[in-house]
């Protein structure tokens, strides 16, 4: 039995299904003193009704395919990604798959044959096409050109560019200290009078007047777009933001400050509390809890009973809510402790919470020090050590005659000195 070789390789399928283009009218080759071989012209595959047919079979995933496509041709992609992408609509329906191998081939295919027209082929949609891109300007043009646009920039930036020092090969630019230089303060350019600058704002002042602005906890309110926007203006000074910040961006960080408080005591209050009222985020009840409002849910419902008119919560929602006590900070410290993520950015406060006291901790303290000092237990400092005329200091091994002769032998060493 004989096998074909061109069955194996698809050869005749592929090219039943596509043409060959045209041949191109090439001239005859100009004869030299050197006898040169003619080049052998290899018709291009002409594959436009392959193409016409794959993207009417694609449809609506046909940017996706030619974008998938394109990266997978040009080495972006390997076979897995492009799989990846393109697998879920054509192993679909085996005809499109057998359009698509076709295509391929067919690109592949005319890699070896002759150079194609320049351009874009007619056949192609406009939406197919490549985005034209200029190129770039060489030599005296591109100098030229760039000589043009500095010079129409504002004399300020003009020099403030002539101010960036040249970047140095040899060195490694430090990730830390491109940080902190970036947090500097820079005080926005004063304009000359003599120039007929119009720019007489104090930045001193305009900066001094954050610090002259009340804070929230010191007032006990919480704070509104009015306030947030007359301590933002000073701040965008400070940081040389000469525009300032405008209403509505206060009015944006009084919502968000807002919605971070509400959440921050929710987080708190679902760690902290138990037996809370029905339809609130917490769900931690203890059973004999949840089978009184259970029971009470039921005979509100026929009417049995009636809620609170002030709060309006069921008895047992209003006799555990009197008898809950306040936030205080165990509470905060018992939610930071379960996670630390409510308040992550805020150290300070994390710190503070950690390692204050609790309520009633330090009224403890004191009162512990006061019986203590009752009791007749003095907490006053220590006598002086160096003060030791009157101790009966002694060592082993001496008696009083050799303590006596010690003394007499010192007053000599003393005597002896004058």
């Amino acid at each position: 039995m004989q096998i074909d070789p061109a069955a194996l390789t698809g050869a005749d399928s592929i090219s039943s299904s596509i043409p060959p283009a045209k041949p191109v009218n090439t001239a005859p080759a100009t004869t030299s003193q050197k006898a040169t071989k003619a080049l052998i012209s290899v018709p291009r595959l002409d594959f436009e009704p392959v193409y016409v047919e794959l993207k009417g079979a694609i449809g609506e995933h046909w940017a996706e395919y030619k974008e998938a496509t394109t990266l997978f041709l040009l080495g972006h992609l390997n076979q897995n990604e492009y799989a990846g992408r393109v697998d879920y609509f054509l192993t679909a329906d085996p005809k499109l798959e057998h359009l698509h191998n076709n295509f391929i081939c067919a690109i592949i295919g005319n890699l070896t044959r002759d150079l194609p027209d320049h351009g874009v082929a007619s056949w192609v949609s406009a939406n197919d096409k490549p985005t034209v891109v200029s190129k770039p300007l060489s030599g005296d043009a591109a100098e030229q050109r760039l000589k043009t646009e500095v010079m129409q920039l504002p004399p300020r930036d003009r020099r403030r560019l002539k101010a960036i020092p040249e970047p140095d090969p040899s060195t490694i630019n430090n990730p830390l200290e491109e940080y902190h230089q970036a947090k500097q303060i820079r005080v926005p350019e004063q304009i000359p009078a003599s120039a007929g600058g119009l720019n007489k704002t104090n930045w001193e002042l305009e900066v001094l007047k954050r610090y002259t602005q009340p804070l929230s906890s010191e007032i006990g309110e919480f704070p509104d777009a009015e306030s947030i926007h007359a301590r933002m203006v000073p701040i965008c000074y400070e940081e040389s933001i000469v525009g300032g910040a405008s209403f509505p961006c206060a009015v944006y960080m009084a919502i968000a400050t807002e919605n971070f408080i509400k959440e921050f005591l929710s987080s708190v209050f679902s760690r902290t509390r138990s037996n809370g009222p029905s339809g609130t985020i917490n769900g931690t009840m203890t059973r004999r809890y949840r089978r009184q409002l259970q029971h009470e849910e039921m005979a509100f419902a026929r009417g049995e009973l009636v809620k609170n008119t002030a709060n309006g919560l069921l008895p047992v929602e209003a006799k555990e809510a009197s008898a809950r006590e306040a936030l205080g900070v165990r509470d905060l410290r018992l939610s930071l402790e379960l996670g630390g993520g409510l308040l992550g950015h805020m150290p300070l406060i994390i710190s503070q919470i950690m390692g204050g006291y609790v309520e009633e901790e330090l009224e403890a303290e004191r009162q512990d020090y006061a019986e203590v000092v009752e009791n007749g237990v003095s907490q006053a400092s220590p006598a002086d050590e160096m003060d030791i005329d009157d101790a009966n200091w002694e060592w082993e091994g001496g008696n009083s005659e050799d303590r006596e002769q010690l003394m007499n032998l010192l007053d000599d060493c003393l005597s002896m000195a004058t």
